[in-house]
Parts: C-alpha cells; structure tokens; sequence
C-alpha cells in the first residue's frame, strides 16, 4: 500500500543565491519556484538530462542547464567540472561525443560548438580566467577537426556523419527543410549546423583576444560565405540551406543569437516573426537562443510575454507539475518526462544576469 513506500532524495548540496528580478509577480514567482526547485532536487553529481532513463550527462541542453545551476547558487565549479568532463571524451572522437561518463555512445554535431558559449561566460569570471586560458588548445582541436573534417571550398560545412538534431522532436522544427534524420551523411550544406560552427568560432575569437592568445582563422570570410549561401537579401530573412527557399524558425533564431544578422532590419524581421510564433516553434532547443536574443537586445516586454505564455511554463503548471517537464506539457512528444533539466533554464531570464555575454 501506499503509506509503506518511501522515497529518499538525494541531490548536490544546493543553497540559492540569486533573486528573481520580478519580485512582486505571482504569475512569475510560480514559473521561478519550479525551475529553482527543479534544479535544487534534480542535479547530481552532473546535469542529469532526465531521473528516469538517464544514460550520463548530454552536452548540448547541458549547457544551459549549467549556466542555471551556476546562476542560482554561484558555484561555478560544476561547470569547469563539465567542460573538463566533455573535453575528456576527444579520445573516441576529436569533435567529442554527445553524453559524458557513461558507456551511451552518441555523436550529435552542434553540441560541441554549443559548448563554445560558456567559454566567455568562464572568461568574463577573474576565478576562471586562467581555466579558460589553460582550455583553449583543446577547443581549438575541436574546430579544427570540424574544419578538416566536414569542411567545403568556402570553408562552410557539410556531409556531416554526425546528427545534428536543430530542435526536438521533429515537428517542433518548423518544417525545416533539410534531411537531417539521424544514422545517416547529411551531405546538404544547411543553416543550423553552421550558424553553430560561424558562431563557435566567433566565441573563441573573442576570448582569445581578451586572454592574448592567437585566433582561429578565417572568421571574417565564413560570415561572408554563410550570408552567401543562407541569407535572403530580398526577405531580409535566413533560408534552411544553400538549396532551399524555406524559412524556419530555427534557422533564423541561431542566426540571430550567434550575432549573424547582417543589419538591424534583419535582426527587427526576426523579432516579428518571434512575436507571430511566440513558443509555438521552440522547444528544448530553439527557447534559450529566443530568450537569450530577446534579453540582450532590450525586447523586455516581448521576453515578459514569452516567459509567462500560458503554452509554456504555465501550461506544466497547469498539468500539475512540481518539477520541469521535457517538453511544455505531457503531449509535447511521445516520451516525456515528467522531470526534466533542461527548461528549468526559464530561470536565468528571470535574473539580473547579463546575458550579453554568452551571445555577443
């Protein structure tokens, strides 16, 4: 019977320091009370993705999950601890692998250059400066094997071997119009993966300038040849890829968070079609580059918007959630978690955290 079950929680020793920035909101406290108490009872001594099917720590969504736990408590060991852990596993693939400290094999394109996002957010730390520094060699290694690997004549990529997943499940895509099912090449040169690659590199760059280290070449002429083959000049928007018309959501939201948009008309176009989609085209992807976007660049009302839309965190809620589902209800795919990490990010928008920094 039910009174002879008993549960014991365990998790890392967690003591909030941080402040929701919207503190006399109730309808925000409720969405900041599940993401804080998702994080506190969920992480382990890694980011778990979810509690029930885990199979070790995924690197993508990971980083953002990170940047959450290290926000609200202040610790940013764990997030050294990660990079390290990632950074480790060049031993069965120089371009890594998609979980950490497990024996699940997994290789999923963009997560390594997403990791590429924390490298300011460390930098930015005086107590981390010299990690950064230290790091630097190794995620070098990991564009140049991007570079020679997967590389075109223009330096773009393509004929990945790798999945790149750009927003999951599929139907949360946008009818993104690129083959991209995993298990086989994906031989299309297309958006996501090299806004991801243009941006990673762009990140590195910054970084080393700031620490007097040398930079990786030719960033300057991978933006030009990614606005050649992505950008429609007529639109003012981002195409799928170099042989589609079509344009999605993410394919110009990664754009716009990688700080790609040729000109302010572009980055105004963007906006408006977050505010006709607003959280139906993001998911467990696409929402954090949103948001990120949104914040850096003063949209604060529209942010405001998103963050309490009754289809997203406040739709969990009304599904009875007491921790962060995978996904923004039961239905949003076909196995949901009903505890899960990654959307507990709602978190870091609802702090005085300068999100600029990841996303310049």
């Amino acid at each position: 019977d039910e009174s002879s079950i008993k549960l014991v929680a365990r998790h890392m020793p967690f003591k909030l320091a941080a402040k929701c920035r919207y503190p006399n909101d109730p309808t925000v406290k409720k969405i900041w009370d599940l993401c804080v108490r998702s994080i506190a009872v969920g992480v382990q001594e890694q980011i778990q993705d979810c509690m029930e099917r885990e199979k070790g720590y995924y690197l993508g969504d990971g980083c953002y999950t990170m940047l959450t736990w290290c926000l609200l408590t202040g610790d940013f060991a764990p997030m050294r601890k990660m990079v390290d852990d990632f950074l480790r596993t060049s031993f069965i693939n120089e371009g890594l692998v998609t979980c950490a400290n497990c024996s699940f094999m997994q290789e999923i394109a963009e997560y390594p250059l997403m990791m590429f996002t924390l490298l300011p957010v460390l930098e930015a730390r005086d107590a981390d400066r010299e990690f950064v520094k230290s790091r630097l060699p190794q995620f070098r290694k990991i564009l140049q094997y991007y570079a020679k690997t997967y590389g075109t004549a223009d330096g773009l990529l393509a004929n990945l071997d790798k999945w790149c997943v750009v927003e999951w499940p599929a139907p949360w895509r946008d009818g993104y119009d690129v083959d991209i099912r995993e298990g086989r090449v994906c031989k299309t040169k297309h958006n996501v993966i090299n806004a991801w690659y243009v941006g990673a590199i762009r990140q590195y760059n910054r970084v080393a300038r700031k620490l007097g280290e040398p930079e990786f070449a030719g960033e300057k002429e991978l933006t030009k040849a990614f606005l050649a083959a992505f950008y429609d000049a007529d639109k003012k928007l981002f195409k799928d890829s170099e042989t589609s018309a079509h344009i999605s959501f993410p394919a110009n939201v990664y754009p716009w968070f990688l700080g790609l948009c040729p000109d302010d008309q572009t980055r105004r176009n963007i906006v408006e079609m977050v505010r006709q989609k607003r959280m139906s085209k993001s998911l467990l992807f696409v929402t954090f580059p949103l948001m990120a976007s949104l914040r850096r660049d003063g949209e604060e009302a529209l942010l405001y918007e998103l963050l309490t839309d009754k289809n997203a965190w406040l739709k969990m809620l009304d599904e009875g959630a007491t921790t962060t589902f995978e996904g923004w209800s039961k239905d949003a795919k076909w196995n949901t978690s009903l505890f899960h990490l990654t959307l507990s990010y709602g978190a870091v928008f609802m702090t005085d955290w300068d999100v600029s920094i990841m996303c310049k």
